[in-house]
């Protein structure tokens, strides 16, 4: 059976040869480029260079060698944009952590280094992103509608389209992964709502303009949905033979409940998620997938209306999100895309037999009737240890096995 092959067969909710894995398929389920380094060090890899193609989060590029050795099932069609104005279409070295990793960045990527050692990306003279010394990710520091009172500010912000550039970039990325494995294909397109409201006004300014000026938000997510369907329409036209899923992604919950309250996100947010759900099968057979960490227990019904078929990363450490109770309320209706390990607790500070209890449990609730896709709770990071790394994923592949 073939990766891509088992993929869809557990899309479909039935059983295949055994439960598929992904590692690096989309951008929260990938590896931190540290962990990534010490990994290939470990395996004594001939090629020892880590691609980071996630400027904020760190990720490397997890490559053929690492993808059979972990049995991974899947491939990430990845977007142009590595973070921050950057480009993952040419690299060059550098090493980022001081650890001797033989690292590589987009070659537009020239951060400054500040007077205490932090690292500063900026943008037409404004510092957009900051890693401090000794840091381990890049976290955003500008928020181009913060204080914006007029909706051509959105306007303005809104008008840039996806680019013939990064369509054929897709689209020979796209090619090339068709043609060199067997895998399913991720098509990792975006679509945020609430985070693009997070990234562009702020975090808080955002939340408070939620209630107190709803008509300006109401347009900005208006205009957002148009813009992402016309992208949309690109996007497929140019890929959309080649890969097997679409990914959407947008945290709406906490680690003890949703963001908003479920009737806000009914009135505000749903209807522009169903409109992409809609375009996206109208035109179409990929699967719909969306991110969205913490306690979305109470919203899964609603993702499920809209016309998500498949949730990740199912964060079964976040409030009233068990796999008991997941798997029973939801898992004929939903794919279940994570939830293989607790990346909060057990695989940093766990033993290797806690990682591989903890695989080994949640294998025995996800994996029956199909509708299970392994993978850690979100990015694996860089405290992990490359033994860690192969015990979550040998235990995964190898008791993963369905009985014929």
């Amino acid at each position: 059976m073939t990766s891509r092959e088992r993929i869809l067969l557990t899309l479909k909710h039935e059983e295949p040869d055994r439960v598929p894995i992904d590692l690096g398929g989309m951008r929260s389920s990938g590896i931190h480029a540290i962990a990534y380094n010490k990994l290939k060090h470990y395996l004594n890899c001939k090629d020892k260079s880590v691609k980071i193609y996630d400027l904020a989060q760190q990720l490397a590029i997890v490559d053929n060698e690492i993808r059979e050795r972990v049995s991974s099932d899947v491939v990430e069609l990845k977007r142009l944009d590595g973070g921050f104005g950057t480009r993952i279409n040419s690299w060059k070295q550098i090493d980022l952590f001081l650890d001797g990793g033989e690292y590589y960045v987009p070659t537009d990527f020239n951060p400054k280094v500040l007077a205490d050692g932090s690292f500063a990306i900026e943008i037409e003279g404004k510092i957009v992103a900051l890693m401090p010394k000794g840091g381990y990710y890049f976290d955003s520091r500008y928020a181009p509608l913060a204080n914006a009172s007029e909706r051509k500010e959105i306007d303005i912000i809104l008008s840039n389209r996806i680019t013939g550039e990064e369509l054929d970039f897709l689209e020979a990325q796209a090619r090339e992964i068709k043609n060199n494995t067997d895998c399913a294909i991720l098509g990792s397109f975006g679509g945020n709502f609430i985070e693009m409201g997070h990234t562009l006004f702020g975090y808080q300014e955002f939340m408070e303009r939620l209630i107190l000026n709803k008509s300006f938000i109401e347009y900005f997510l208006s205009k957002l949905e148009e813009k992402y369907l016309e992208e949309i329409e690109r996007y497929l036209n140019r890929v959309g033979k080649y890969i097997d899923i679409i990914v959407l992604g947008d945290d709406y919950g906490t680690q003890e409940d949703l963001q908003i309250s479920i009737e806000m996100f009914r009135q505000l947010f749903k209807p522009h998620l169903k409109a992409l759900c809609d375009f996206i099968e109208e035109r179409s057979d990929v699967y719909i997938f969306l991110h969205s960490c913490g306690a979305v227990n109470k919203l899964i019904p609603d993702l499920i209306d809209a016309g998500i078929q498949i949730l990740n990363p199912v964060q079964t450490s976040a409030k009233g999100m068990s796999p008991e109770l997941l798997k029973k309320k939801f898992g004929k209706d939903i794919v279940f895309w994570g939830g293989g390990c607790d990346t909060q607790r057990i695989l940093p500070f766990g033993t290797l037999e806690e990682v591989e209890n903890d695989v080994k449990k949640r294998i025995d609730v996800f994996a029956p009737e199909g509708g299970f896709v392994f993978a850690a709770i979100h990015n694996i990071q860089y405290e992990v240890s490359p033994e860690k790394c192969l015990r979550l994923f040998d235990t995964a592949r190898d008791y993963g096995k369905y009985r014929s």
